[in-house]
């Protein structure tokens, strides 16, 4: 338990850690745009239909990304400083979505594969939870006062919406990998902005995490 306890300890700036969490989230979206590339330039126009599915790979992840950057940014924006738990939490969440070029490229390189087209849409449902419980202890140890009263009581749970469709689409891989595919396309696109807050006007950002 003292172990614990010191995890709440702390009251560390903010700027530093959304600093650092910049430059991951910026390194991850360069490093989705590396498996784009054509492996030789004869018969080109042959070979350009062979990247649609890495294409298709690196635009949903992209979009997914950047998704969880702008809830990061608005969720980081609630708290008052950081604690050492803070700090441990948003770390193991960006060590998650550093992990994502890796399922992208796979599912890109063997989109016909289940297995492959299933790790993707686990390893986004792993990245929303971790989100989730960042947004979670937010919320319940590290939130402004003046913030309080503007949150929908909902959200936390609404962002299970998220791991949920996320794990139909790795469970639908196994019976077709285009289904699963759409359902990666479409999980985001439902939560690219917030929703409305209550009374005090809100932080231009996304809300929490899906």
């Amino acid at each position: 338990m003292r172990l614990l306890s010191r995890f709440a300890r702390g009251e560390l700036q903010l700027t530093r850690i959304e600093a650092f969490s910049d430059g991951v989230f910026a390194i991850v979206v360069t490093l989705l745009v590396l498996e784009l590339k054509v492996q030789s330039a004869t018969e080109l126009a042959h070979h350009l239909p062979e990247l649609l599915p890495k294409f298709l790979s690196w635009l949903i992840s992209f979009i997914i990304v950047c998704k969880f950057w702008l809830n990061h940014t608005y969720v980081l924006g609630l708290a008052r400083h950081a604690t050492y738990g803070m700090v441990w939490l948003n770390s193991i969440f960006l060590m998650f979505q550093s992990f994502i070029p890796f399922p992208t490229a796979m599912m890109g390189e063997y989109a016909d594969n289940p297995l492959a087209v299933s790790l993707f849409g686990l390893v986004m449902a792993v990245n929303t939870l971790l989100f989730i419980a960042l947004h979670a202890y937010i919320v319940a140890n590290l939130m402004k006062p003046e913030m309080a009263n503007t949150q929908d009581p909902h959200v936390i749970r609404n962002s299970f919406v998220g791991v949920a469709s996320y794990s139909i689409g790795a469970i639908a891989a196994w019976r077709s990998v285009y289904a699963a595919f759409l359902v990666y396309l479409l999980t985001p696109l439902f939560f690219l902005v917030p929703p409305a807050g209550r009374g005090a006007a809100q932080p231009s950002a996304g809300w929490a995490a899906r």
